[in-house]
């Protein structure tokens, strides 16, 4: 369990510097740098329409997870999810010592 859970935070963070190489090509070629937000990419790389699964949730949840989809940008969450699944890496291995 140990060795996934590195293995997954380091993936993880190869895709933020994987996301951030291609948005810094996109700035050097066009001049403008690209908004990789969460909702963005799950709306055009995945084809989910996340603003009408959201309608089902209570008017203050949905606007606090549409606020999060819309401004949470890919390499940001890449990060911090690499870096929880490092951090789980070591409770686990002092929890259960192996």
């Amino acid at each position: 369990m140990l060795r996934i859970m590195r293995a997954l935070g380091l993936l993880a963070w190869i895709g933020c510097v994987v996301t951030l190489i291609y948005q810094t090509l996109v700035w050097v070629v066009t001049a403008s740098w690209p908004a990789l937000t969460l909702l963005s990419l799950a709306y055009d790389v995945l084809g989910l329409e996340l603003a009408s699964a959201i309608q089902s949730l209570p008017l203050d949840v949905a606007i606090k997870c549409l606020y999060v989809l819309a401004t949470t940008e890919l390499a940001i969450t890449l990060w911090l999810t690499g870096a929880l699944f490092f951090a789980l890496a070591a409770i686990s291995k002092v929890v259960f010592g192996k």
